[in-house]
């Protein structure tokens, strides 16, 4: 998979997760959560995948 293409779908994660499966409250957002939607949604079990999404969301 190439780069771009990858981070593409990272971003796409990310934002599928903040307009459907986290509530982000003052900024604060529960990794935890994170990880466990990316896996129930993605099948992503990759923790650089997960806070990469995790750092796109809390941008």
């Amino acid at each position: 998979m190439s780069q771009t293409n990858e981070q593409n779908q990272i971003q796409q994660m990310a934002d599928w997760i903040k307009t459907n499966a986290v509530h982000i409250t003052e900024g604060s957002v529960n990794k935890t959560m994170i990880r466990h939607s990316l896996r129930m949604e993605f099948d992503v079990q990759d923790e650089e995948v997960v806070d990469e999404v995790y750092d796109l969301i809390t941008e």
